[in-house]
């Protein structure tokens, strides 16, 4: 490989750099320390200080966030019990995850959705949404994988899938109009698909076939792509998201982002098999 700047090698050279004195990881390299990026690169480098910031920082009621006035983020909490080690700490994050539950939304003519269906929202009182509800459903699979909950994720991402396979971000119909996939919601639930319902992993990664490459200029987008592709085995793709990967982090400064970089350290080393069952 001789010299080559290689999207792997710079992720975790950031990383190993970033570590705050506390432990943990910020959004960015100098930034305070924040549950996301610290249980990212806790399951990117299988770093037990990072582990050791999230056990000090768990909130009361066994989840991981941030809280910004009245917003409460709720999104943090399967990252960080994806991370934890075995024990009581992540139980109470689990615990929390099984009891969280989106606002219900009814079924309208303006948002055509199944109202029953609640999911993992973003913020305390929010409805669900595709990527913490994939968030969930990958740490309930993972530790709790009899929990009932895991059929209700599978259940929100059938429901909101985009006509012609793939997801948006929380719906696929509003006032008549078709809403587009993206690749990083695509990825993301198709991980947390894997294993559940091959149908639906089959359609969302045959979609996230062209979406990648639609979404070539976003690094977190590849990086979900690779780790969606890996998971259902198809190899062919896993190295053309892998090139195109190494070319957008070459010679950029895209990895200033702590988060991305996590992604990208934990698709392109060991870090996947800390996520997949």
């Amino acid at each position: 490989m001789g010299d080559k700047v290689t999207a792997s090698g710079t992720a975790h050279d950031l990383l190993r750099r970033s570590r705050n004195v506390d432990g943990g990881y910020g959004p960015r390299p100098g930034a305070p320390s924040e549950p996301e990026p610290t249980a990212l690169t806790a399951i990117a480098l299988d770093d037990d200080a990072a582990r050791a910031w999230l056990v000090s920082n768990q909130r009361n009621d066994g989840s991981f966030g941030l809280v910004d006035g009245f917003v409460r983020d709720e999104a943090a909490t399967a990252i960080a019990a994806l991370a934890l080690a075995a024990g009581h700490v992540q139980e109470r994050a689990l615990d929390h995850l099984e009891a969280l539950e989106a606002e219900r939304v009814p079924f309208s003519e303006a948002i055509p959705q199944d109202g029953s269906i609640t999911g993992w929202p973003w913020t305390d009182d929010t409805f669900g949404w595709v990527e913490p509800t994939s968030r969930a459903t990958l740490a309930l699979k993972r530790f709790r994988p009899g929990s009932p909950r895991i059929e209700q994720g599978v259940a929100l991402l059938r429901d909101r899938r985009s006509v012609g396979g793939g997801w948006n971000y929380g719906n696929r119909l509003v006032l008549g109009e078709e809403l587009p996939p993206f690749a990083h919601t695509t990825a993301i639930a198709v991980l947390a698909l894997h294993g559940l319902d091959d149908d639906l992993e089959r359609e969302g990664s045959e979609r996230l076939r062209s979406l990648w490459r639609e979404e070539r200029d976003g690094p977190i987008s590849l990086a979900l792509s690779r780790a969606a592709f890996t998971a259902v085995g198809d190899d062919d793709e896993v190295r053309a998201v892998e090139r195109a990967l190494d070319d957008v982090v070459h010679g950029s400064d895209l990895l200033a982002d702590t988060v991305t970089a996590a992604w990208i350290a934990i698709v392109t080393g060991d870090g996947l098999r800390r996520i997949l069952p």
